[in-house]
């Protein structure tokens, strides 16, 4: 499997909304946040990058959010603010259909469990723009690593 350990700290600054997953449904409760922000997002004319973000939290919990593209202009009460930065982190790009996520988790996190790596939080999935053929459709993976003992 294609990824790469990354050392070089990445930042997030993002805005969206989040919520509560139970029984590890992340696909339909992510859909139903992102469909939320996207109405939220285009009903207050709010210009942004267009990339949705689904970000795992602990405890449960899941955010969905969009950069924005101008700062400047006010943002909707629905939409709260998430900063974050990863130090380190594993980077995988799938390309295929959105389906085959959750297997491509397990393999991912079962090669870094081999690696002797430590899952950190949060982790991220990175959607690139839809196209209409799911063999082309790419999603870039960061899962949080701890770092390394010295």
């Amino acid at each position: 499997m294609n990824f790469e350990i990354v050392e070089q700290p990445i930042r997030f600054h993002l805005h969206g909304i989040n919520g509560d997953v139970e029984n590890e449904r992340y696909a339909e409760v992510g859909l139903r946040l992102m469909n939320e922000m996207w109405r939220v997002v285009k009903g207050a004319g709010i210009p942004t990058t267009g990339i949705n973000h689904w970000v795992y939290l602990p405890a449960g919990r899941m955010y969905v959010g969009v950069e924005l593209r101008n700062q400047q202009q006010p943002t909707p009460d629905q939409l709260e603010p998430l900063e974050f930065e990863l130090l380190r982190y594993m980077k995988h790009l799938h390309v295929g259909p959105y389906q085959a996520l959750p297997q491509k988790w397990k393999d991912l996190m079962a090669e870094l469990a081999v690696r002797g790596e430590i899952v950190g939080s949060p982790s991220l999935e990175v959607y690139g723009h839809h196209c209409e053929e799911a063999t082309k459709l790419e999603t870039t993976i960061l899962i949080g690593l701890k770092a390394k003992p010295i």
